[in-house]
């Protein structure tokens, strides 16, 4: 199974980023109900991983996290790219980063080293498609700031249509 850990956001984030996405002048919108902030992509992993991750990541405490969105930027390489805004949430948004990557490798689960960017992705593209449109309708928007209050461990499953998330486990922010 296809597996990620991300923070959840708060309802009145969606319109604001609903609103950039209807701005896009390329690209593929990012479903509503697929919006969020990755902490941590796991890849493909057997399904005996879930239980002993889940467990772990449980361990967890930290306290609700303000974000920023803003500074639009290019995502992905070869297969495709994506069109998101950077996060800004300060030292709190890294260490909760640096938590669940100690709590993933904890649960004997091996990462790939990749630089930790956190954003959210609005939109994707196909191929070798300009981002430069993209990019420049979203110059100057911002979301936030706004206050995270879960982070979860997610399924993607792939269909023909796009990926569909599901929440395996929710985790509250709350100090």
């Amino acid at each position: 199974m296809r597996l990620f850990i991300a923070l959840c956001l708060p309802d009145e984030a969606i319109p604001p980023l609903l609103a950039m996405q209807a701005r896009l002048a390329t690209g593929r919108p990012v479903p509503e109900e697929n919006l969020h902030l990755t902490l941590a992509y796991l890849g493909e992993q057997p399904d005996e991983t879930v239980a002993p991750l889940a467990d772990a990541l449980e361990t967890i405490r930290a306290a609700p996290i303000r974000v920023d969105l803003a500074e639009p930027q290019v995502f992905g390489g070869r297969g495709g790219q994506a069109v998101g805004l950077l996060a800004d949430g300060g030292v709190d948004l890294r260490a909760l980063h640096d938590r669940v990557r100690s709590r993933v490798y904890g649960a004997g689960v091996q990462l790939e080293r990749r630089r930790f960017r956190p954003h959210v992705t609005l939109a994707r593209l196909r191929g070798s498609l300009d981002p430069g449109p993209a990019v420049l309708s979203l110059q100057d928007q911002r979301a936030g700031p706004f206050t995270c209050h879960a982070f979860g461990l997610f399924q993607s499953i792939l269909r023909p249509e796009g990926a569909e998330y599901d929440a395996l486990a929710l985790y509250p922010l709350s100090g």
